[in-house]
């Protein structure tokens, strides 16, 4: 009987909770963005016809406290937002409207390659509008998170000891399974890097959703705040005191050797690097659910560590702790024989072989048309002005109507 009392609760509170949330009539997202915004618009944007939806609690039909019917356009929900928090609604929950302007169903965790490719340009948009004073934020800490990524590599396959120098690929192997989870703390809170922004705003820039000042703006201040996170993270760590013989002595190793290579194959190495990084922004944006993101990251990331490429921001991090470790390399060698090559490297992966790539497979480079996903946009955006206006006229008729 107890059991059977405990099941009717349950399917009552699995069936209140899909009426409450049109969202689960179709699948959607399993992880919330960092600003919390998926419930707010969804609720109200994407209730289907018929639904009942509350408008600041007032009933234009029975009453002052009840609810008005929700038929019509999913936009009539919204008006219960004043201006300025639609509006934000609509530009933070771009990647909602375009899953809806695309008709697709998900009922899986993935999107589609072409959906995927739209969300991956529509994140370098939200990274690109931001302030810049968020933007170097984000990237301070984008920086500080390269830097956890590189100490716990450092401290666990800096210390393998006979294992490692009997099997060199074991400590390769523990860097590179490591290493990954600077990515995924990075897109799990909207954290910017250059190298990822290389890619993402760039395509963003190609289906027209930002303005080339917005680019070399958002790579600009990106990259500074990198700079910034990544030496405050080294310093960090000589303050600390963690920095123990096997892992300084990998971390020396490794700065004499990043800058040791000549420009062409330090560039090459470069390349390659942002790719597999790019690659793995790409499946983290595809992917619907935190496990999916994960894998997508794990996977990408750990190939280019295991092979040995070149990473500009993890660079950023590994050599100034090398010279505060006493490292015998110049400053000059740092920014001429490592950075400069690898920043151009690193760009040219994301920019062109990722994001031009995948613009001309699915976007406006390759005459697919997808202007149109912006001039839907912005016809969205229109409507949902003239609806809104149009709403409230008709609810401050109604409340004086319930009132007289």
């Amino acid at each position: 009987m107890i059991l059977r009392n405990i099941s009717i609760v349950l399917a009552a509170s699995a069936l209140s909770a899909t009426a409450f949330n049109p969202t689960s009539l179709a699948a959607r997202s399993m992880v919330k963005t960092p600003s919390h915004k998926t419930a707010l618009f969804s609720s109200v944007a994407e209730a289907p016809n018929g639904t009942e939806k509350k408008v600041n609690g007032v009933n234009g039909a029975n009453g002052a406290n009840g609810e008005v019917n929700g038929g019509g356009s999913a936009f009539d929900g919204l008006v219960n937002k004043n201006q300025k928090g639609a509006r934000q609604d609509m530009e933070e929950r771009s990647e909602r409207l375009s899953l809806d302007i695309s008709k697709t169903q998900y009922t899986s965790l993935v999107k589609s390659p072409p959906d995927a490719y739209i969300s991956f340009a529509e994140k370098g948009a939200s990274n690109a509008h931001l302030p810049k004073r968020k933007i170097f934020h984000q990237s301070v800490l984008g920086g500080c998170y390269v830097g956890f990524g590189g100490l716990i590599s450092l401290a666990i396959a800096g210390n393998l000891g006979g294992m490692a120098a009997a099997n060199p690929g074991v400590a390769k192997m523990a860097f590179a399974a490591l290493f990954p989870v600077n990515l995924l703390l990075i897109v799990s809170t909207s954290g910017q890097l250059f190298t990822g922004n290389s890619a993402t705003v760039t395509a963003a820039r190609y289906e027209g959703f930002v303005s080339n000042e917005d680019l070399w703006t958002n790579l600009a201040v990106s990259l500074a705040g990198n700079v910034v996170g990544c030496g405050l993270f080294a310093a960090a760590a000589m303050v600390a005191g963690i920095m123990n013989p096997g892992s300084s002595a990998l971390a020396i190793s490794t700065a004499v050797s990043k800058c040791s290579g000549g420009f062409i194959p330090t560039f090459t190495k470069a390349v390659m690097c942002n790719w597999m990084v790019s690659m793995a922004v790409f499946m983290a944006t595809a992917a619907n659910d935190l496990a999916g993101k994960m894998v997508g990251i794990w996977f990408a990331i750990s190939t280019f560590v295991g092979i040995g490429l070149e990473h500009s921001i993890a660079n950023l991090f590994i050599l100034p702790l090398a010279m505060m470790l006493g490292a015998p390399v110049t400053l000059g060698a740092v920014i001429f024989k490592n950075l400069i090559p690898v920043l151009a490297g690193n760009f040219a992966a994301g920019a062109l072989i990722v994001a031009a790539s995948y613009s001309y497979q699915f976007g406006r480079l390759g005459g697919l048309r997808r202007a149109l996903f912006a001039d839907k946009l912005a016809n969205i955006k229109k409507d949902l002005e003239k609806k809104r206006k149009n709403a409230e006229k008709e609810l401050q008729g109604e409340i004086a109507q319930a009132l007289s």
